[in-house]
């Protein structure tokens, strides 16, 4: 479970940086985000 938690936040952690990029919608962020909190 830890580990699981782990990656989610390491995801939110680059969320701006993959904000950045194209092929990413800013509500997928968002979610990423939600799913993390």
């Amino acid at each position: 479970m830890e580990k699981l938690v782990e990656q989610v936040w390491d995801y939110t952690k680059h969320a701006k940086f993959y904000s950045y990029r194209p092929n990413y919608a800013p509500k997928s962020i968002d979610m990423l985000v939600c799913l993390a909190h």
